[in-house]
């Protein structure tokens, strides 16, 4: 009986699990409440001839608080917080607030990123269907994070998380809209 059990164990049993140099790269990323650093920010949008520049200050801390400051060429905030974003654009009088349940494109977004900034692998794993490559101990290293949903999949096909240790240099979502380049430097 016992020996039965087993093939059905093995498929209960999480495909990340087999992979000890993602694994460490996610501890290290759990080991560190919080961190901020400066963003730079290119959207490249088909309709346009040039790409939308954008800089300012992305902050992290645990255990679920992510914030997207930008300051150039305008001053905007993104604030995660749980299950709820927060928009303000105060040149125009504008904040809005809704949970991240009504917006599932969206959630994976930001839970791309949360994600990986908390090490929740299996967070990650929800969302995402995740390649990985790594270059050796805190060598450079990239992901590739799929969405596992056809509705988000229609609004963003992949996202390309990449660092080096336990940080990420650079994140880049290519959808629908088209391509956005993120540089983030400590």
């Amino acid at each position: 009986m016992r020996w039965a059990l087993l093939p059905l164990l093995a498929l209960a049993a999480p495909a990340w699990a087999e992979d000890p140099a993602l694994a460490r790269l996610m501890q290290g990323f759990a080991a560190q409440p919080r961190s901020e650093a400066r963003f730079t920010e290119e959207k490249a949008i088909p309709e346009l001839d040039l790409p939308l520049p954008s800089q300012g200050t992305l902050r992290w801390q645990a255990p679920d608080r992510l914030e997207k400051h930008t300051t150039s060429p305008i001053d905007e905030v993104l604030r995660v917080e749980g299950g709820r974003l927060l928009y303000e654009r105060p040149d125009r009088g504008i904040r809005r607030e809704f949970g991240l349940e009504e917006q599932p494109e969206m959630r994976a977004l930001v839970e791309a990123v949360r994600g990986t900034l908390a090490g929740d692998l299996a967070g990650l794993h929800r969302y995402y269907e995740i390649g990985f490559t790594p270059e050796g101990r805190d060598a450079p290293w990239r992901m590739v994070l799929t969405p596992l949903s056809l509705r988000v999949r229609a609004a963003v096909q992949r996202i390309l998380v990449s660092g080096r240790g336990a940080q990420v240099r650079s994140i880049e979502t290519e959808g629908g809209g088209g391509v956005t380049r993120m540089q983030i430097g400590p």
